[in-house]
């Protein structure tokens, strides 16, 4: 990632709009991170987020104009719920939008687009609140680093021209047994995974779908399936946190960057170009180094390895 041009701090952030970057001149309304009427659904809204601040989901708010709160928070994150009502119908869905990877991105309605722009404002927000209300330096450096970048310039710039709140990011979408709820982010790789009753969603921001490109058909499908059966043989797998860490790994251990173009009112996702002559044997992943990182994640998740 290059270094930001032109930063996004200001001396008035708590008047700047999260959507658009904007100065807000006019009332400003907050924007909840989590909407609020699926935190009642989930039953969460007084629980807390983990992390070095201590906030209830439901007081995890950001910024915003009453426009971009209204055109963004209200109507958009409406159709995410409708997704959300009916999860195997979501499920079928994003698993048959999975083939294909296009190098023009823009926004469509299709339930792989709606649910990572979803994850990405998730993401990108709980560091915004962070950076807003934290007084610890160490870790407001920290949220600063992930939204005081040209990746989440290029983002609010995408929103304000009518193209989207996200980079091209890899989605999985894995099914499970057990019914709760788990939000977990990462600053490296920039991560997020939400376990929403018995579906567990993971994305990969901003690696310009390259861990899509190495993780996809058959050997995903496997992969599901594997994790599904682990789970029904023993009660105690954390199907959730296997896949995780798993896709964390492998996203590690790719040896590539992402990289975008903005220009035109699209955004050029130029991770997979490249002009070596042997580009599979070139970027081919290291399985023994993906095993090594992916148990070593599993231990920090306090996951006892077989």
């Amino acid at each position: 990632m290059t270094e930001p041009k032109k930063k996004t701090i200001n001396n008035n952030m708590r008047r700047t709009c999260f959507f658009c970057s904007e100065i807000i001149e006019d009332k400003k309304t907050q924007e909840h991170i989590i909407p609020d009427s699926l935190l009642g659904k989930l039953g969460i809204k007084e629980e807390t987020v983990t992390g070095k601040g201590v906030f209830q989901y439901s007081r995890v708010k950001v910024p915003a104009h009453k426009d971009c709160n209204s055109n963004f928070g209200s109507e958009y994150e409406n159709e995410i719920l409708k997704l959300l009502d009916e999860p195997e119908k979501l499920f079928e869905e994003i698993k048959k939008e999975e083939s294909g990877i296009s190098i023009i991105y823009s926004p469509d309605n299709s339930s792989t687009s709606l649910i990572s722009t979803w994850l990405s404002k998730i993401y990108y927000g709980l560091f915004y609140n962070d950076y807003l209300k934290i007084d610890d330096l160490e870790h407001k450096e920290t949220a600063e680093k992930i939204i005081n970048t040209d990746n989440f310039r290029m983002i609010q710039n995408a929103y304000k021209d009518g193209v989207g709140f996200c980079l091209p990011s890899s989605l999985y979408v894995f099914e499970s047994d057990k019914d709760f709820f788990d939000l977990r982010t990462f600053v490296y790789p920039k991560m997020i995974m939400i376990k929403i009753k018995k579906m567990v969603f993971i994305l990969a921001i901003e690696d310009g779908f390259l861990t899509k490109n190495y993780l996809n058909e058959e050997l995903l499908s496997d992969f599901r399936k594997g994790l599904l059966l682990e789970e029904q043989r023993n009660d105690k797998f954390p199907l959730h946190l296997y896949a995780l860490a798993e896709i964390m790994a492998l996203r590690m251990c790719i040896p590539k960057t992402p990289s975008f173009v903005y220009s035109k009112k699209e955004i050029m996702n130029m991770s997979l170009s490249t002009g070596v002559k042997n580009p599979e044997e070139y970027y081919k992943v290291d399985e023994e180094l993906i095993a090594e990182t992916r148990n070593e994640i599993l231990e920090s998740f306090n996951v006892k390895i077989k």
